[in-house]
C-alpha cells in the first residue's frame, strides 16, 4: 500500500524553502484551529463531518481547494487528516496528509547560536509548542550546560556531539507546567548531575538542588544563581558572565510570566504582588544591553528568540510599572486560559517521573500559555 504521509519535519522544510506549490489545510474545528494553527495554513471544519461519516458533505467542502497545488491535510493526531487526504486522492487531488497531525508539529526545532564574548548560547527553538531550550557553551574549553530540555532528548545528544561539546550538567529554572521536562531522562542517558530549585520538586528523586548555590561554573564562564520568583515560588534565573539572563518565565517576551498555575485566586494575586516584587529589584541590577532569554514564547517572531532588557522594557508594559496594585490588576486582569493537561503535566515533573515519549507528546497537545496576556 502506498505511503500518502508526509512527516512534520518535511512540512517545515516546505514552508521554509518559499515554494508555493502546496496548501495546508487544517480540517479541525474552527475554534481549534483559532487557538492553534500552523501560521498560513487553511481551516476547513471537517473534524466533525468525518465522524458522522457525511461524506457528501465532506466533499463539497474539500473540492473548494485548489487542484493546482499538493494539499498537505492536518488534524489534532494525523487519523482523520488521512481521511480526508484519501477522499482528495479520489477526486483527482495530489493529497498527503501530515502524520502525527499537530501532536507531531510539536516535535520540530530550530536551532539558533547566539555568540558572546567568552561563551556562546544555543537556543533550542520547539515552533509548535512555543518552549526554548539551550546548550550554553564556555569557547575555552566546549564543556556545556543544557538549560530546560524538552522531552526530544535526542535533539540536545545530536547538537553536542556534532559540535565536540563537554556537558556538565543540566538545569530546569522551575518545574514546568505545559511541557514535559527531559531534564531527567537526559542527565540519567548521560551521566549528569541535574539541578533544580528543591522548592520546585518532591524530593523523590535523585537531583541537586539550586537554592543554595551561588554560582556554577563551565570552564571559564560563569553562571550566577539568581533567585526569582512569582511564577512559581522557586523560579530561578541564570545570569551568565554577567552578560546573558536566561530568565525561565519571568520575563517573556510578551509580558511576564502568568503568576496563576496551580494556585487558588488569592494565591495569584499574592503571586503577581511577588512577581512585582521579583522584577523591580532584578532590573536596576542588570545592564540596559543584557540580553534576555526566557523560556517560552507566544505570539512573537523574533527569531531569535531574545532582546536587550532595554528592547524589553519598550515591549513590555508591566516592566515599567512603579506602582504594585497597577501591576497586579494588569497582570491578573485577563489571564489566558491555563495550558492543556497542565495539572497533571507538573505533577510528572514535580515527582522527576520519566513517562513514554507517546504519552507525552498526547498530553501536550495544544499551545504554549505561559504568559500572562
Amino acid at each position: 500500500m502506498e505511503n500518502f504521509l508526509i512527516s512534520p519535519k518535511e512540512v517545515k522544510e516546505r514552508i521554509y524553502s518559499a515554494e508555493n506549490g502546496y496548501l495546508l489545510a487544517d480540517i479541525r474545528e474552527e475554534n481549534e484551529f483559532a487557538d492553534w494553527n500552523i501560521k498560513g495554513s487553511t481551516n476547513i471544519p471537517i473534524n466533525t463531518l468525518i465522524s458522522e461519516g457525511n461524506y457528501t458533505a465532506i466533499r463539497e467542502k474539500l473540492t473548494t481547494l485548489p487542484k493546482d497545488k499538493l494539499i498537505i491535510t492536518i488534524c489534532a493526531r494525523g487519523i482523520n487528516s488521512q481521511v480526508a487526504a484519501s477522499i482528495l486522492r479520489e477526486e483527482g487531488y495530489d493529497a498527503l496528509s501530515m502524520e502525527k497531525g499537530m501532536k507531531g508539529w510539536n516535535e520540530n526545532f530550530d536551532i539558533y547560536k547566539i555568540d558572546f564574548e567568552g561563551f556562546y548560547i544555543v537556543q533550542f527553538v520547539r515552533i509548535g509548542k512555543g518552549c526554548l531550550s539551550y546548550i550554553i557553551c564556555d569557547k575555552a574549553t566546549s564543556k556545556a550546560a543544557i538549560i530546560e530540555p524538552a522531552v526530544f532528548i535526542d535533539e540536545y545528544e545530536d547538537y553536542l556531539r556534532a559540535n565536540s561539546m563537554h556537558a556538565e550538567y543540566i538545569i530546569d529554572t522551575h518545574a514546568h507546567a505545559d511541557h514535559f521536562s527531559g531534564g531527567m531522562e537526559l542527565a540519567k542517558k548521560l551521566n549528569l548531575p541535574y539541578y533544580v530549585n528543591d522548592i520546585e520538586v518532591d524530593k523523590v528523586f535523585s537531583f541537586k538542588s539550586l537554592k543554595d548555590i551561588e554560582v556554577l561554573s563551565l570552564g571559564e564562564t560563569k553562571i550566577k544563581l539568581l533567585s526569582t520568583p512569582g511564577h512559581t515560588d522557586g523560579s530561578m534565573s541564570l545570569f551568565v558572565n554577567d552578560t546573558a539572563l536566561l530568565c525561565g518565565d519571568l520575563l517573556l517576551l510578551e509580558s511576564p510570566g502568568r503568576p496563576d498555575l496551580a494556585r487558588t485566586k488569592n494565591e495569584t494575586v499574592k503571586g503577581a504582588g511577588i512577581l512585582f516584587d521579583t522584577i523591580r529589584k532584578l532590573l536596576p541590577s542588570l545592564k540596559d544591553d543584557t540580553r534576555i532569554f526566557p523560556s517560552h514564547f507566544t505570539k512573537t517572531l523574533i527569531r531569535p528568540v531574545t532582546l536587550t532588557l532595554s528592547e524589553l522594557k519598550t515591549e513590555s508594559k508591566p516592566l515599567t510599572m512603579t506602582d504594585k496594585d497597577e501591576f497586579i490588576d494588569y497582570i491578573t486582569s485577563s489571564i489566558p486560559m491555563t495550558p492543556p493537561n497542565y495539572e497533571t503535566i507538573k505533577k510528572f515533573n514535580k515527582a522527576g517521573v520519566m513517562i513514554p515519549l507517546d504519552y507525552a507528546e498526547d498530553l501536550e497537545i495544544g499551545p504554549n500559555r505561559c504568559a500572562a496576556r
